[in-house]
């Protein structure tokens, strides 16, 4: 068994002798003795749970495993701490509200790492195989074929093994009598279930892919099971590939406390670097490597007698300059990709850059080190340049040049934020939260202030209704930067939304102090992103009713861009329409020019997922890994247009047209991504419109939802009070 597995085993086994002792002193106290007895069956499911993965948690380094060894250290330490308090000095019901409080963050700890640990195992393995299959290479095509064989077989036979072992520990038809007592454990779990069942139908798909007589190279980005239930992270990304490590400063220290809240870092997904060939290494892959190796030669390396020099790109003849490998296995001078408008394959993409044959390059032709700094040089100025100067139109090839850049420069958290609020801006919501977790671990890692990559992720998470999520960094922000518009916009949204309007108004008085005073908080990148300040305080004074001072804030966000940003422009039509309608002087030019402008945001937004999506014809992605707009068969509109249809149902529900509002809601609902929650007053609206079209029955179901999703009682309350002024 690895080291650090022993280590866990023998705290595990120390935390049980301790427990048992306080059971026989504390023998007269029986909600006492069900804590101990509680607490000490989940500490020996984790026991044997270590037992039973020996061998798959002895290969290799495992960063996941660690963790778990150092929470059951932490977790005996303070028991040892705390040893006179348990036997004399707490009261029963102390102890027992203290030993529940570690059992309970103990067990989600394990649970939820345990899993990333078996994962971890899992890759090691897979890594291995891809190794094993890129040496047989030349060698008899049966020989392959038995090796992807085995390895299919190995894996479903893990995954089995897996599933089995997850459900025993929730108990069930599979289990034992005894398991987890704790929900949010079983919830993990579940989720871990879940995902394994992904991971078997990504098999599945990878199997009949190697049936074709191709593979894919380069997997999506992968999400592990989170610490949280239900947190915005664990929105499922698929992929046959799954996080390498859990980095140690996400432990969460295991002092009982009096607040069960998870901290923020609890929700990051871990990155993953993919090692499809030992010629090619991504830089991400690079970065780690050299920190491991600190300074010395790196791990993954081919002697260079082995090294086929080839100084010409596979598909032009040119010169090569910046080595990569493509996901159809050639290799590619990197400009020949960024540059080029047609490309040999649609589904190509850069898997990596080849370091060693760029080395022996450099060695080769020395003048060509030159070229190929300044061109790396020259390219992240222009796409910088481009984010300076973008419109909406130019979003789509502003996230491919960002994306480019971040390939060989991907330890950069400022570009990361850049790329995540291009992403957020049009709507490819997942991916940006992806950038954003990514920035806030580099800062982290690196030392950096992460205030700009904190608020941009809060943006994006109250974009998900992940409220919760999006407080957490907005008070992160707040704390060191009191001024930030940004953030104090998005906590008097969030605020008023809960029902707590003094609370909201509040934090609009304090932007307009801010403002007044000339102190507000400036982003370090710049004062590009500076309209999404005033489109945040617009949504603000929306929540509040304060619609004129909503409807100026929206003129001012969208003027920011040029042209003007369309969903800036279209909840600048509705904030108007909606305060004429609350002064009661709606007039029939408001109507008509809101309608006007609510279409052409639309129109507009189509017309970039169109062209786009022609240039790209049937690829998902661009060479760079950039996601591409796919227009919906649903009436022709892309996924990006959801928000600004909901804008245009509610003005037409506000001039009574609510047939046409259900069915722009309707298409909404349909358009909007699979990572956006659920959201109480989006299903109250909903069941509104259907009860004015006569639809009672879906306007009940539309209720149940919203109460499904409804976070606490007063947005329960609210439900209810709407749901029975309807009569249902």
């Amino acid at each position: 068994m690895a080291i650090e597995a022993l280590a866990a085993v023998g705290a595990a086994v120390q935390i049980l002798k301790t427990l048992y002792e306080y059971y026989n002193i504390h023998k007269r106290n029986k909600a006492l003795l069900d804590i101990l007895e509680s607490f000490s069956a989940n500490v020996e499911i984790a026991f044997e749970r270590l037992k039973a993965r020996e061998d798959m948690l002895s290969l290799g380094q495992n960063d996941a495993l660690a963790s778990i060894e150092r929470d059951f250290t932490n977790a005996k330490n303070w028991l040892v701490a705390n040893d006179k308090n348990l036997r004399s000095v707490w009261t029963a019901l102390q102890a027992a509200d203290k030993l529940k409080d570690l059992d309970d963050r103990l067990t989600k700890a394990f649970a939820s790492k345990m899993s990333i640990a078996i994962f971890t195992a899992l890759q090691d393995t897979r890594a291995g195989v891809i190794k094993i299959q890129t040496t047989l290479e030349g060698l008899p095509t049966n020989l392959s074929d038995v090796c992807r064989t085995s390895t299919k077989e190995a894996i479903h036979e893990a995954i089995s093994e897996l599933k089995q072992e997850a459900y025993a520990a929730v108990g069930g038809s599979d289990g034992r009598d005894r398991g987890f007592r704790n929900g949010e454990a079983e919830k993990i779990i579940s989720q871990l279930v879940d995902q394994l069942a992904e991971q078997e139908r990504i098999k599945e798909d990878e199997e009949l892919l190697f049936e074709a007589g191709y593979a894919p190279l380069e997997p999506t980005k992968p999400s592990p099971v989170p610490y949280t239930p239900a947190s915005s992270s664990a929105s499922r990304r698929s992929s046959q590939y799954i996080p390498a490590s859990v980095p140690s400063d996400l432990d969460n220290p295991f002092e009982p406390s009096s607040s069960r809240a998870s901290s923020i870092s609890s929700r990051r997904p871990y990155s993953s670097s993919l090692r499809s060939s030992t010629l090619v290494e991504s830089d991400n892959e690079s970065l780690a490597t050299v920190s491991r190796a600190k300074g010395k030669e790196p791990l993954y390396k081919v002697p260079n007698d082995l090294v086929l020099l080839s100084a010409k790109d596979a598909s032009t003849g040119t010169d090569l300059i910046d080595p990569i490998l493509a996901s159809d296995g050639n290799i590619y001078d990197r400009w020949s990709l960024v540059e080029s408008s047609t490309t040999p394959d649609a589904s190509l993409r850069i898997v990596g850059n080849v370091v060693q044959l760029r080395d022996v390059l450099f060695t080769s032709f020395p003048e060509r080190r030159a070229i190929f700094e300044q061109r790396r040089r020259d390219f992240e100025r222009k796409t910088l340049d481009l984010y300076a100067s973008a419109s909406y139109n130019d979003l789509p090839r502003l996230a491919h040049h960002l994306s480019h850049v971040l390939l060989f420069d991907a330890t950069s958290v400022s570009l990361r934020v850049r790329r995540g609020l291009v992403y957020y801006r049009l709507r490819f919501l997942q991916e940006a939260l992806v950038d954003l977790n990514e920035g806030v671990q580099r800062a982290e890692e690196s030392g950096e202030a992460r205030i700009d990559v904190l608020r941009a992720r809060a943006l994006v998470l109250e974009e998900l209704h992940d409220t919760d999520a999006s407080l957490r960094d907005v008070e992160a922000v707040l704390s060191t930067e009191s001024n930030d518009v940004l953030c104090l916009s998005l906590r008097a949204s969030l605020r008023g939304n809960t029902g707590d309007t003094a609370a909201a108004q509040a934090d609009l008085a304090a932007t307009n102090t801010a403002i007044r005073s000339g102190k507000v908080y400036r982003s370090k990148l710049g004062d590009s992103d500076c309209d999404l300040e005033y489109l945040a305080r617009g949504w603000a004074y929306s929540v509040v009713r304060d619609f004129a001072a909503a409807a100026a804030d929206f003129g001012f966000s969208a003027n920011l861009r040029n042209p003007p940003d369309p969903y800036a422009t279209a909840c600048h039509a509705l904030a108007k329409l909606k305060d004429e309608e609350a002064r009661g002087v709606l007039s029939s030019e408001t109507i008509a020019t809101t309608g006007i402008q609510l279409d052409d945001a639309i129109e507009r937004i189509r017309k970039v997922a169109l062209s786009t999506a022609e240039a790209s014809g049937d690829r998902s992605f661009t060479t760079s890994g950039a996601p591409v707009f796919r227009v919906q068969r649903d009436e022709g509109l892309p996924p990006a247009v959801f928000p600004t249809l909901l804008l245009r149902a509610s003005a037409r529900a506000t001039q009574g047209e609510f047939e046409l509002a259900l069915h722009d809601f309707e298409t909404a609902m349909r358009l909007r991504p699979a990572c956006v929650r659920d959201a109480p007053n989006l299903r109250c609206a909903l069941a509104e419109l259907r009860v004015m079209c006569g639809d009672r029955e879906g306007a009940e179901r539309e209720f149940d939802l919203a109460m499904a999703a409804a976070a606490g009682k007063e947005q329960r309350a609210d439900v209810l009070a709407q749901r029975r002024q309807h009569g249902l």
